[in-house]
C-alpha cells in the first residue's frame, strides 16, 4: 500500500454510498483510505476510520450554528471565524494534522473548506467532490437563505479554487458550477449510478401497473403530490412506497391515503430492505418507479435521486417530473415519460398516457440503459481524475 489518503465527510459514513465507493475504489488502486466522518456506536465501516457521533438537531445546536453563521454577512473572512468555531471542524483538520495525507477527497463543502486549510499547511493536494448545489440547497426555505445561504456562498467560494480537481452529480450542476465560480474546466460529472445486477432477457410487464417509490420517506421527495394524483388514475394501478422514514409523517401518509376511498385499497407501505437488496426486489415486484420530485427551487432541477438510476438498473419503466436532469436521463435513454410540472393532476396524466405496450418498451430500453447507467462505468471516470492526483 502506498501513502494514505484521507477521504473527509460530514455525514453519516455508513449510510453514504457515495463516499463509501470512493474508498472502495482507492483501495481497488492500491492506496489505503483514512475515513474522517460521523459515525454512530455499532455502525460497520471497513476501512480506517476517525469518527464523531452525528450532531443532534437540538435547540442548542441551532442556537450555535445561526450564532456562528451571522458574521458571514461581513464577509468572507468573517464567515471563515465562524466555521472553525465549530469543534468538529477543528477536530477534522486536527485528523489530517495527525495522518498527514497527500491527498484529501473532500465530500460538499464544510469538508472542502477544512481540506483547504490544511493543503495551505502542507501542499496536499483536494478533490472537491459536491453531492448538492451548496449554495441553493434548501432555498425553500426563508431562515436558510437569510442565515445560512451567505456561510455556504462565501466559504465554498473563498476555497474551491484550492482543488486540484472537482466533480458532482450532475451535467446541469457541472456547468451551474463552473459560472458560479468561474471554474476553467467543468466538474467531472460522476452520477449515483448502482451496481450492475443480472436481469432477464424480456420483462414481464404487469397490467394494471405495479407502481414503486423507493427511497427515503421524507417532506420533499413529492410524496403527497404522488398520493393525490392516485384518484386521477384510469387504470387501477397499485402502489407501493418503501422505505423508512419519521413515524410521525408515515402515519400522516397512510391519514392522506385513508382518505381517499376505495383506491386506498391499492397502495402498501413497506420497511426498506438492505441496499444489495433493493434493486432485484425492485425489478421482481414493480412496473414502474415514479419520482414526481417537487421542483419549487432552482435547486430541485438539479436532482439526480439514487432512485432513478436504481430503477433502470431494475429494469423499470420510469415516470418523473420535469427536473432538467432528470428529464435529459428519461428521454435520451427513452426509459419512460415525463409530466407537464410537479403536481398532482400532471402526474396522474404521465401514468395515465401509459399503455401496456409503451411500457414493455420503456423497460426493455431500461435493460439497455442499465449497462452503462451503472457503477461499473462511473467508477472508471472518477479513477481516471484520481489517478494523477494519487501519482503526483
Amino acid at each position: 500500500m502506498s501513502e494514505t489518503v484521507a477521504v473527509l465527510s460530514f455525514s453519516r459514513i455508513a449510510r453514504d454510498r457515495r463516499v463509501m465507493r470512493q474508498c472502495a475504489l482507492l483501495t481497488e488502486m492500491g492506496h489505503s483510505p483514512l475515513v474522517i466522518a460521523l459515525a454512530e456506536p455499532g455502525d460497520s465501516v471497513p476501512y480506517r476510520l476517525a469518527s464523531l457521533p452525528p450532531m443532534r438537531p437540538t435547540l442548542t445546536h441551532r442556537l450555535s450554528t445561526l450564532v456562528r453563521q451571522v458574521p458571514a454577512y461581513i464577509g468572507p473572512l468573517a464567515a471563515e471565524v465562524g466555521f472553525w468555531a465549530a469543534s468538529r471542524h477543528r477536530w477534522a483538520l486536527e485528523q489530517l494534522r495527525a495522518a498527514r495525507p497527500p491527498l484529501v477527497l473532500a465530500n460538499d463543502w464544510p469538508a472542502l473548506v477544512v481540506a483547504a486549510r490544511w493543503r495551505a499547511e502542507s501542499g496536499a493536494s483536494i478533490h472537491y467532490d459536491t453531492h448538492e448545489f451548496a449554495t441553493l440547497e434548501f432555498d425553500e426555505r426563508a431562515w436558510w437563505r437569510a442565515v445560512y445561504k451567505p456561510f455556504v456562498t462565501a466559504l465554498e467560494g473563498r476555497h474551491i479554487g484550492a482543488a486540484s480537481s472537482v466533480s458532482t452529480v450532475g451535467p446541469l450542476l457541472a456547468h451551474e458550477l463552473q459560472a458560479l465560480y468561474r471554474l476553467s474546466s467543468p466538474p467531472a460529472v460522476i452520477r449515483n449510478t448502482p451496481d450492475r445486477i443480472d436481469l432477464p432477457a424480456t420483462p414481464e410487464t404487469s397490467w394494471p401497473l405495479r407502481i414503486l417509490y423507493h427511497g427515503q420517506v421524507l417532506r420533499d421527495r413529492g410524496l403527497e403530490t404522488l398520493l393525490a394524483s392516485l384518484p386521477h388514475w384510469r387504470e387501477p394501478h397499485t402502489l407501493t412506497i418503501r422505505g423508512d422514514g419519521e413515524a410521525g409523517y408515515i402515519a400522516g401518509l397512510k391519514a392522506q391515503v385513508a382518505a381517499i376511498g376505495a383506491a386506498a385499497a391499492r397502495v402498501r407501505f413497506e420497511p426498506a430492505v438492505p441496499p444489495d437488496q433493493v434493486m432485484a426486489l425492485a425489478a421482481a415486484s414493480a412496473d414502474l418507479g415514479v419520482h414526481f420530485t417537487p421542483l419549487e427551487t432552482k435547486q430541485r432541477h438539479f436532482s439526480m435521486p439514487n432512485k432513478l438510476f436504481e430503477y433502470i438498473g431494475a429494469g423499470l419503466a420510469v415516470a418523473v417530473s420535469p427536473g432538467a436532469d432528470l428529464r435529459a436521463i428519461v428521454e435520451s435513454y427513452d426509459v419512460g415519460v415525463v409530466s407537464a410540472d410537479a403536481g398532482a393532476e400532471a402526474s396522474a396524466a404521465a401514468i395515465n398516457s401509459l399503455t401496456p405496450e409503451r411500457v414493455a418498451g420503456f423497460r426493455q430500453a431500461a435493460r439497455q440503459a442499465a449497462r452503462t447507467l451503472c457503477w461499473e462505468v462511473e467508477r472508471e471516470k472518477l479513477a481516471e481524475h484520481l489517478r494523477p492526483l494519487l501519482e503526483a
